[in-house]
């Protein structure tokens, strides 16, 4: 109870406290978004067979040369 009262007491500590705050979660859904990452790449593969080097979609070549 004391450390919210501290925290609500001037508006700069609010925003010193909020910004760690965001850069302690940042880091934490970085960490947990590349192991998941990296398990998937790991388990399917990269790039997947429908996919160019980039992850784009392959484009329909003919579908390009009736829009020229």
């Amino acid at each position: 109870m004391e450390l919210i009262k501290f925290i609500f007491s001037n508006f700069w500590i609010w925003v010193g406290f909020t910004l760690i705050l965001s850069g302690i979660g940042d880091f934490i859904f970085k960490i947990y978004n590349r192991t998941l990452r990296h398990r998937n790449i790991q388990k399917h593969g990269y790039p997947p067979k429908h996919c160019d080097l980039d992850g784009d979609f392959f484009k329909n070549k003919k579908k390009e040369e009736d829009d020229k």
